[in-house]
């Protein structure tokens, strides 16, 4: 397997996973690379990738779950500090609440509902989240369903 070839071949798959998930073009450059870099080291080491799309695939994906964890773990610790001196955004005082809401329900979802279920906000077709996932296809459809239903669940709990 010749790293160029595939770098040229991937690249552009890999950099639009990346955008779909973090959605942040700088950020997708990077997690970008970071894969590359990861294959290309996985492969001077003498190590053999069978599916090559599969693997990126799945590299992305764990690149961009660490960086969105990393990044909500960022962002919550600088709003609690700067809760008091940074201005609100344009979305009323309620909005921001119902959305805070929302982002703590979701955050007690597992890993698999919470990526199923960002995924599915964003318009993603079951096939493009089955590959993103690690999930078969046929089984897309049953756990984002659970997952919907649960975040419903919590939501409706944290409303009472």
């Amino acid at each position: 397997m010749h790293f160029d070839k595939v770098y040229n071949q991937n690249y552009r798959l890999v950099y639009i996973l990346a955008c779909k998930i973090v959605k942040d073009d700088e950020v997708s450059k990077d997690i970008a690379q970071e894969v590359f870099l990861k294959l290309h080291h996985f492969l001077a080491d003498g190590k053999q990738v069978l599916n090559v799309e599969g693997w990126l695939n799945r590299t992305t994906y764990n690149h961009c779950l660490n960086y969105l964890r990393d990044s909500k773990k960022w962002q919550h610790s600088r709003l609690s500090e700067n809760k008091e001196t940074e201005p609100g955004s344009d979305l009323s005082i309620t909005q921001d609440e119902e959305r805070r809401k929302l982002r703590h329900c979701l955050s007690l979802l597992n890993e698999k509902e919470q990526v199923l279920v960002i995924l599915y906000s964003e318009g993603m077709s079951y096939k493009e989240m089955a590959e993103i996932s690690g999930l078969r296809f046929t089984s897309v459809g049953t756990t984002l369903s659970r997952a919907l239903a649960k975040l419903k669940k919590l939501y409706n709990h944290e409303n009472k």
